[in-house]
């Protein structure tokens, strides 16, 4: 079979707009360290990597603020639990797996980034609806 380009199509996407210097200004604060695992990324040329993490999405049905106090700055596999109700936090910052049941440690909290307690008490109740 030959082989090419994949194919295109033309499509009209409705999409959010977010605020990019949210998440970069949360990663910095943190020094792209994930708050969960501890976690720094080097990557090639001398830089680091992390993923800001929305709290409460953004997308529908969510809606979501694009805030500092919403976003959390995760490393992939953590970002990727989070997102998916593996890992929820309490009020007080525990964090707990929820496939394991057991509590991985505290949330790792720098001056000058507030969390939203409301946006974790969403986060919560939104994957309490979803059984591991």
């Amino acid at each position: 079979m030959p082989q090419g380009p994949a194919p295109r199509a033309e499509a009209n996407v409705q999409r959010l707009i977010r605020n990019t210097a949210v998440s970069r200004r949360v990663k910095e604060l943190h020094g792209y360290r994930c708050q969960v695992c501890g976690e720094l990324i080097g990557i090639v040329g001398g830089g680091a990597y992390a993923e800001g993490a929305h709290i409460r999405p953004l997308g529908r049905p969510h809606d979501g603020p694009d805030v500092e106090s919403n976003v959390l700055c995760l490393c992939p596999n953590d970002h990727v639990r989070f997102e998916f109700g593996a890992l929820v936090i309490d009020d007080d910052l525990t964090v707990i797996d929820r496939i394991g049941d057991r509590v991985v440690g505290v949330l790792r909290t720098v001056t000058g980034h507030t969390i939203d307690p409301v946006q974790l008490a969403y986060h919560r109740e939104h994957f309490d609806l979803i059984q591991p």
